[in-house]
């Protein structure tokens, strides 16, 4: 194609790249939204081998999967608090990494359901060649842990949830009421509670961005339901990446990615693909 007029070689550099943008490939579908196939996803069973291949086969960008500690210090795949014979029939974490190992093509979201993990988790994945670049971190990841252990911002990307900055504000609210639920009520279903008291979080996008940027994070988690459009666009303006879940219509997608989330969790990975080629070309 060089032989053509310098002028020509001009055009034609700029038809090429004109050509990745529309067709990324490689780091470059690193600016363009992320799928993340939610533990059960496609009608497989959460937290299962076949969750975790389904989202392989189907090309997801990463898998999600749910981690605890078991009474044997084990971390192991599981979303709610179980007796341990429960957990000894629960996949192992290490088990997962082994597997994730095999596939450098996919990365890896841990949901952590329980306090005092990112580390453990963290250096568990490095033991598999499971490094920042493919390693996520949601879910239980505490300001105060980070805080003492400001390196596990640098082994995985973390996306805060919300809830573990706005946790502060709920009990500040609820304060003065005769019954209270504790900490560990409140992160069972951290979202129903907030959802009693904070009813939008546009009044606190400015406190989680400040709170994300001072932490190191890589971005901010929402369900899907409490972000608005223009919400979308303060956490752009604020440049705090965002990641969203659990999101499974179809309209949706459309609209989260026209609105340009870093990262779109869902069940129904084949959709989630679908639409985003009709709009990306990937």
């Amino acid at each position: 194609m060089y032989y053509i007029a310098t002028s020509g070689n001009i055009f034609i550099i700029q038809a090429v790249s004109f050509y990745k943008l529309m067709k990324p490939d490689g780091d470059e579908k690193m600016n363009f939204p992320i799928i993340t196939g939610h533990t059960g996803n496609d009608e497989t069973k959460e937290n299962s081998l076949d969750s975790v291949m389904k989202c392989i086969s189907l090309g997801a960008d990463v898998f999600e999967i749910d981690v605890r500690r078991d009474e044997n210090s084990i971390l192991i795949l599981s979303h709610y608090e179980q007796r341990q014979d429960i957990y000894d029939s629960c996949l192992r974490l290490a088990e997962v990494f082994e597997i994730a190992a095999k596939h450098p093509e996919i990365g890896i979201n841990c949901d952590l359901k329980e306090e005092g993990l990112p580390l453990e988790v963290a250096t568990l994945a490095a033991c598999y060649g499971v490094g920042p670049e493919r390693l996520n971190l949601t879910g239980l990841v505490a300001p105060s842990f980070l805080a003492k252990h400001p390196e596990v911002a640098k082994m995985a990307d973390i996306y805060m949830n919300a809830e573990n900055i706005l946790e502060g504000i709920y009990f500040e609210i609820v304060s003065s009421e005769k019954s209270q639920i504790s900490q560990h009520t409140f992160y069972q279903n951290p979202w129903k509670h907030l959802r009693a008291v904070v009813t939008s979080i546009e009044p606190y996008i400015a406190t989680l961005s400040e709170k994300c940027i001072q932490l190191g994070v890589k971005g901010i988690n929402l369900p899907y339901l409490s972000l608005t459009d223009e919400g979308i666009r303060e956490f752009k303006r604020n440049g705090i990446p965002i990641s969203v879940w659990t999101v499974n219509d179809e309209k949706e997608m459309v609209r989260f990615f026209r609105n340009g989330v870093k990262n779109l969790t869902t069940l129904d990975v084949s959709t989630a693909k679908s639409v985003r080629k009709d709009m990306f070309g990937f």
